[in-house]
């Protein structure tokens, strides 16, 4: 079991079973002020006196590509309609633009139509060739990580570009979910003991804390660097 608390409050305002339920709860209440989801057994000793500063520090970190509190559509949009030029000039695709931002296609259609953003077209000569690279990287023995670094395209691309050449890419013995990992911002580190808990801490998805580091994006500022795994 867990609840939906607000930070500032330190009142319960939902629970549930399943963190996912709790999630859609805070996008459909929005309630104006951080909330964290926690254990319930663990709700007495989260709810210690301590400052809202020291509650935020270790709860909460803001999704800057997420509509703020007080944020109107208007502005929301607006702002979205600069990162996406941004990332565009960098040469990211439709869809990597949408996992770098963690927004969905109607949002990044409902920015394109209003502010008259369109995504560069790439000649097909110019994907095959790119898709060749990938197959001869990948047959070298390179990890498809690494590829997509090569070649500056996502992970995502890379899969696509083997399963269209027919290439198996061998299984990876992932060392991902059980490794602590470093964060680094502003010249100070620190460790979490998992990929889970790392991201808990960035309030993202694992999927979306692979995909960054994968692709080596920083996530909310943080550089985020895999330990190796210390043996018993």
């Amino acid at each position: 079991m867990y609840v939906l608390v607000g930070v500032k409050s330190r009142q319960v305002i939902a629970e549930s079973d399943y963190k996912s339920e709790l999630n859609r709860e805070r996008i459909n209440k929005q309630p104006n002020e951080p909330t964290m989801i926690i254990p319930k057994d663990k709700l007495e000793q989260a709810l210690k006196p301590e400052s809202v500063e020291e509650l935020r520090d270790k709860y909460y970190a803001v999704d800057y590509w997420q509509r703020q509190l007080d944020e109107t559509v208007k502005a929301y949009h607006a702002r979205i309609a600069v990162k996406v030029r941004q990332l565009i000039e960098q040469g990211y695709k439709r869809n990597d633009v949408m996992a770098e931002l963690g927004i969905n296609t109607g949002l990044l259609s409902n920015v394109q139509t209003e502010y008259g953003i369109l995504f560069r077209r790439r000649t097909p000569s110019t994907v095959v060739e790119r898709r060749k690279k990938m197959i001869e990287l990948l047959k070298s023995g390179m990890s498809k990580q690494d590829v997509a670094k090569a070649v500056g395209r996502s992970v995502d691309a890379v899969q696509e570009a083997a399963k269209l050449y027919g290439f198996k890419i061998p299984r990876q013995r992932s060392h991902y979910y059980d490794i602590p990992h470093q964060l680094i911002k502003d010249g100070k580190s620190f460790e979490l003991e998992s990929a889970k808990k790392t991201a808990e801490f960035l309030n993202v998805s694992t999927y979306k804390l692979k995909y960054d580091m994968d692709n080596g994006r920083e996530i909310k500022g943080y550089k985020v660097i895999r330990l190796e795994k210390q043996e018993v």
